[in-house]
């Protein structure tokens, strides 16, 4: 069950408005240098702080809250209100976290997966970006990533700085194209994660489970919670209706 603090957040001052129009975009890549300066806000019980985060924008709120503004159009930035409150309770979902930038817009949740491990469950919208980690909208960089993210998937991938074990995959309908894997993946140590990924009106979704770095013995296993999964993409899809 949901149990994260509650929607009162503290007044933000009034900025005036930009003289041009920012081309819209969401949440963390912190792929690449970030741009500009944006405000996070934490809020603990009904405590309200404000700090400065490079690259992004964080907000621990209910699954509700939203925050709007011109250096995020493009992305739904509201990403913690995707999953419904039954799906939350099926993993023990807490402490909702959204993260926005120019470039995707993501909610984490620390859950409880079906085998008993914990982990983190995200939901993200994001665009591909540059060499500058400047948001790629246009249709053709969006299908590239896509495909790049989908082959990594389905077939793996073995580099210096990251692997890619693959366990299990298949295509969804679901979105334009997606599909469910279940791999290993990191830097030396390998960590256990389910993935949704959908293609769905020039966006990317992805939906992921993946565990705690240091509190689980052994390998997860998620096949149990892929169906959670599949469901909240569905709803990611919609969400953008």
């Amino acid at each position: 069950m949901y149990n994260g603090p509650s929607q009162q957040f503290p007044q933000q001052p009034q900025q005036q408005p930009q003289s041009h129009p920012h081309q819209g975009q969401p949440a963390p890549s912190p792929r690449r240098g970030g741009t500009g300066r944006t405000i996070g806000i934490t809020l603990a019980a009904t405590i309200g702080v404000y700090a400065l985060i490079a690259g992004g924008f964080w907000l621990v709120s209910s699954p509700g809250a939203a925050v709007a503004g011109p250096e995020f159009e493009g992305l739904p930035t509201d990403p913690c209100s995707v999953p419904n409150g039954s799906q939350l309770n099926s993993v023990s979902a807490r402490l909702a976290s959204a993260h926005l930038t120019p470039s995707s817009s993501r909610c984490v949740w620390h859950v409880e997966w079906s085998d008993g491990s914990q982990g983190s469950l995200n939901v993200r919208y994001r665009f591909p970006v540059d060499s500058d980690n400047e948001p790629q909208r246009r249709a053709s960089d969006v299908e590239n990533e896509y495909e790049e993210r989908f082959e990594q998937l389905t077939e793996g991938e073995v580099e210096d700085y990251w692997t890619v074990e693959v366990q299990e995959s298949r295509e969804l309908d679901v979105g334009e194209q997606a599909v469910v894997a279940h791999v290993r993946e990191g830097y030396e140590d390998l960590r256990g994660k389910a993935e949704v990924l959908v293609l769905a009106d020039g966006v990317l979704i992805d939906v992921w489970a993946s565990e705690v770095w240091d509190e689980n013995p052994g390998r997860p296993d998620f096949t149990d919670d892929e169906d959670t999964l599949i469901a909240i993409a569905e709803r990611a899809v919609n969400h953008l209706g």
